[in-house]
């Protein structure tokens, strides 16, 4: 692989104390104030070339740093006809594909016997990432992100290159955790291929494959199609209704009943309504909560709120908080909505209590506004609670006036 020991071997103590790793970590390879700009805004900064930087991002693993800055930085070269460190960036990620990060970073530091920490940081909106930092016996230290899966993948799309569905979910493999930059990226990426009916065809193909994690990357690719005007949509629907009869992993039932339900639309779905009383929590609540669907289509209201009711008194708090939520969304003038509410008035799980607190706040309940508001205030601004606190003083604005509409 590409050996440019300077970017990630670093002198002991060498970088800022304290702060994001990251930062950190860029500030001892000397990109540390840019790093902090690029990562502190929305936006990315538009200031020079940053070739450096960017190779920086590529060997330590950085994807949304050498996201920002090819994005800024691609426009510009395209005007000034300067280098191109797409390949090269490309090159030094490839490098990486296949290597194991501590012994890789041991090899550079020349220590055999390195001490290796491990973590895992949120990659900005990407998701997860592995961190792996190694330190030598006399203090140097060396430090990687491991989501140069993720980065070839970016850079691939960049630089115009087609990269296989099959390929592109084996790297998605590599971590088998859907909150990995590695498996998002990839998901993105086949998500996001021009001709999505053959998209859709090939993942109908792999939910037969014998490997789970591979049919739950396809059931979570089927489900992010599912929008209207959703590709090949009987095609797919079909596909979905025979796997969910057949499906026994419960992780991939998961994905494939927002999928079923999504491709379906309105009403129930037999095949989804079956797994109400599966064993697995994490089904039941995917089912409750798809069960808005079902809301929306008045022939389906019946069946609809006898499996939320079902459901709002579940054994599992996801599943009262789905079914909650689905019921005070989609039916809060249904009779069966206040008996669900009134069952888990007292309810003392931190999920469902906010729940019932909106509900009871759409119906102009000022204490529950209030109490939801106090928990919104402590779990800080832009939180869940906190919007939800803020829409629950819009209902109870919409139930003491005649505006009809709580959200103006």
């Amino acid at each position: 692989m590409i050996v440019v020991a300077d970017r990630l071997v670093h002198r002991a103590g060498r970088g800022e104390a304290g702060g994001d790793a990251l930062v950190r970590a860029a500030s001892a390879a000397g990109h540390g104030a840019r790093v902090r700009d690029l990562v502190g805004n929305d936006q990315p900064l538009v200031a020079g070339e940053d070739v450096e930087l960017i190779l920086w991002a590529a060997d330590y693993g950085a994807l949304h740093v050498l996201a920002y800055r090819l994005d800024a930085y691609l426009p510009s070269r395209a005007e000034s006809g300067s280098a191109d460190p797409v390949r090269a960036s490309l090159e030094i990620a490839r490098g990486w594909m296949g290597a194991e990060p501590v012994a890789e970073l041991r090899r550079r530091l020349a220590d055999a016997d390195a001490v290796a920490e491990r973590d895992t940081v949120q990659a900005d909106f990407h998701g997860e990432v592995d961190r792996v930092r190694v330190t030598a016996a006399d203090g140097r230290w060396a430090e990687v992100q491991t989501a140069h899966p993720a980065i070839v993948t970016h850079l691939e799309v960049c630089a115009g290159i087609d990269t296989s569905r099959d390929q592109l979910m084996a790297r998605a493999l590599m971590d088998r955790d859907s909150d990995s930059v590695n498996w998002v990226e990839s998901w993105y990426t086949v998500r996001n291929k021009p001709d999505a009916e053959a998209t859709v065809r090939w993942a109908a193909g792999v939910l037969a494959d014998p490997d789970p994690d591979a049919r739950r990357f396809a059931a979570e690719v089927l489900h992010s199609l599912a929008i209207d005007p959703a590709p090949a949509r009987a095609e797919a629907l079909t596909i979905l209704r025979s796997r969910l009869t057949a499906e026994p992993d419960a992780g991939v039932l998961v994905s494939l009943i927002a999928a079923g339900a999504n491709y379906h639309g309105p009403g129930t779905l037999p095949e989804i309504v079956a797994h109400a009383g599966n064993p697995d929590p994490r089904v039941r609540r995917q089912v409750a909560q798809e069960l808005g669907f079902a809301l929306l289509d008045p022939a389906s209201v019946p069946e609809g709120t006898g499996l939320l009711a079902e459901l709002g008194v579940d054994p599992d708090g996801r599943v009262r908080v789905a079914a909650l939520r689905a019921l005070r969304s989609y039916a809060f003038d249904h009779p069966v909505t206040g008996q669900v509410v009134a069952a888990n008035r007292d309810d003392p799980d931190p999920g469902v209590r906010p729940e019932v607190l909106m509900a009871l706040s759409q119906g102009g309940d000022r204490e529950a506004c209030a109490e939801l508001t106090r928990l919104g205030a402590e779990a800080g601004q832009g939180s869940q609670l906190a919007m939800m606190a803020h829409d629950a003083k819009r209902w109870i604005v919409k139930a003491e006036s005649s505006d009809p509409d709580p959200h103006r």
